[in-house]
């Protein structure tokens, strides 16, 4: 693993994602950045920002206003990091151990801003084939949750009314199913955080609804901190 966090494998990869020579200038001028976040005790949570590549987080810098209501699939670094730029922040996590170590990190920076919700995954009852690409199967690819439902963790936002959020980040299980159920929850004009999206099945099922509904704001694959494989991260914005 230690030979993925050098300048060789970073400028391989610089070549292989990046689609034009602004893309790779933009690519480049992230190297020491990225060398530098592999330093010892450096993670996105004790660095408080998300966990997305580059790209993104430099977009959501722009974006991002006082005003703001988020929701989060999946919590950590950009927890903490919505914490200190918005005024309301919603996590759901199914892991009761994260769950709670991000619950004592919320309350010991002194947020009061954040509501957080344990929601664990279900075993599966139902005999019937279902698959992780399907967003009504509610189901994670993770293969050790194979026979786990992510469905009251998905429908975690649906206790909220519609055109709530400005900004919900999918980060978390069953991404399709959780992408689903945010969308009714966006506001016009509001922020749609996809990331991991070098997997091609997370939006795969939403192509018609992203060319209709959404305007793409950033779509690349690009270099993240803390980790050496270059990942995908795709920011939609509601019509």
């Amino acid at each position: 693993m230690y030979w993925k966090k050098t300048w060789p494998f970073f400028a391989w990869q610089s070549i292989r994602y990046a689609k034009n020579q602004k893309d790779f200038q933009q690519i480049w001028s992230n190297k020491k950045n990225w060398f530098s976040s592999f330093s010892e005790g450096r993670n996105s949570v004790s660095d408080e920002l998300p966990w997305i590549n580059y790209f993104g987080r430099d977009y959501l810098k722009q974006i991002l206003r006082p005003d703001f209501k988020v929701f989060e699939f999946g919590g950590g670094g950009s927890t903490l990091y919505f914490c200190k730029n918005v005024a309301e922040v919603v996590t759901v996590e199914d892991n009761l151990g994260w769950f709670k170590i991000l619950t004592e990190t919320v309350q010991a920076k002194g947020y009061t801003n954040w509501r957080g919700f344990f929601v664990p995954s279900e075993i599966l009852n139902d005999p019937r084939p279902r698959s992780h690409v399907d967003p009504a199967d509610f189901k994670s690819s993770n293969r050790s949750l194979e026979n786990m439902s992510f469905e009251k963790y998905a429908r975690t936002i649906d206790q909220f009314p519609e055109a709530y959020f400005d900004l919900i980040l999918v980060d978390g299980r069953a991404r399709p199913s959780c992408t689903q159920q945010a969308i009714p929850r966006l506001k016009k004009g509001g922020f749609l955080v996809v990331d991991n999206t070098e997997r091609s099945h997370y939006l795969a099922h939403f192509q018609d609804i992203i060319a209709m509904q959404f305007t793409v704001e950033e779509d690349r694959i690009g270099p993240i901190a803390y980790t050496p494989d270059f990942t995908g991260t795709t920011i939609l914005r509601k019509k």
